[in-house]
């Protein structure tokens, strides 16, 4: 169906109702996750003021279980304003003694991984091709317009299982809920529903400066790109010629699981009492890791690195903006 405004011609893909219909599930989906997710918060919390630099400042207490979570009341743009403490508190916590053995785990399954990579996505999607599950990246236009002589997608949704899985782990289910939850704390007036909501853009923008520094660093062929076995690495590519071929160099590290954790740390570490948080967080990664291998996309070794920044991201960004009391101790 053709909509015409002006001289642009707005297209809306009619062709099969039933894929109109089915195209924006996944998005419905997260939508009603996020909307569910806020609908079960029901710790009330307790007004209070709290001394920071000297001054006076509004908060909320929490009593969660042997635990005293104190928030502050979020500022305006703390999330964008926080983001070089972020990078320091990430270098602190990464240089730390107590920090050598997950940086062992980090770099030996990285190897470990990277041998058996080509293996691990033949494997894979061998599998796939035996049980019909289609492992391509396919996608529909639903929304789009001519401008002139070019074509503009406004929305393309995912027409197989593996391609609306893939979709999960691009940034849309955080920023929903970080959307649900900035609307409750506004409309309830809750401290920890705003700063969570913080928490998450501070998050994912120091996490996604990290991966894109990292990625333009490393320069490791995707799957779909390699001109030979487990992709070659080129490292420090020209700027140019990264943007002009961005898949043959963004392969290391994942930016989609670095996402899924550090939304799945944040939640988990401000909602404790929601036990249900880091399996559900781990189980949409380990399904979002397997269908990146399925439809080459991501090595597998590209993921131990990017689980672990986006750990160490997530528990820094919590940190921040969040006070644990602990027999009458504070932990910021």
């Amino acid at each position: 169906a053709r909509l015409r405004c002006g001289q642009t011609n707005f297209i809306v893909n009619t062709t099969s109702r039933m894929k109109v219909i089915v195209c924006p599930i996944s998005e419905t989906l997260m939508f009603t996750v996020a909307l569910l997710f806020v609908q079960s918060l029901q710790c009330q919390p307790l007004d209070t003021l709290i001394e920071i630099n000297g001054n006076q400042r509004p908060a909320q207490i929490l009593m969660l279980g042997s635990q005293t979570h104190i928030y502050p009341k979020p500022k305006a743009l703390t999330f964008i304003t926080s983001i070089p403490r972020t990078f320091t508190g990430v270098a602190k916590q990464s240089f730390h003694c107590k920090s050598i053995k997950p940086w062992a785990w980090i770099a030996g399954s990285t190897v470990a991984l990277w041998a058996a990579d080509q293996k691990i996505m033949d494997g894979m999607q061998q599998f796939s091709r035996h049980i019909n599950l289609d492992y391509n990246r396919k996608y529909i236009d639903v929304v789009g317009f001519n401008l002139g002589n070019k074509y503009i997608d406004v929305y393309q949704a995912p027409d197989n299982l593996n391609t609306a899985i893939y979709t999960i782990g691009e940034g849309v289910p955080p920023l929903l809920i970080g959307a649900g939850l900035f609307a409750h704390g506004l409309i309830k007036k809750n401290y920890r529903s705003l700063s969570t909501a913080s928490q998450l853009m501070q998050g994912l923008i120091a996490m996604g400066i990290t991966t894109q520094f990292l990625k333009r660093t490393t320069g490791r062929e995707s799957p779909f790109k390699a001109t030979q076995d487990r992709g070659r690495w080129r490292p420090f590519p020209n700027p140019k010629t990264y943007q002009q071929n961005v898949s043959s160099y963004d392969a290391f590290p994942s930016g989609h699981m670095g996402t899924l954790m550090v939304t799945t740390v944040i939640l988990a570490e401000n909602y404790p009492e929601k036990k249900w948080i880091r399996p559900v967080g781990y189980s949409i990664m380990s399904l979002v890791g397997l269908s990146m291998i399925n439809n080459s996309v991501h090595w597998a070794s590209d993921y131990p690195l990017a689980i672990g920044m986006g750990y160490v991201f997530g528990k820094v960004t919590v940190n921040m903006n969040r006070w644990i009391r602990h027999d009458d101790k504070n932990k910021r």
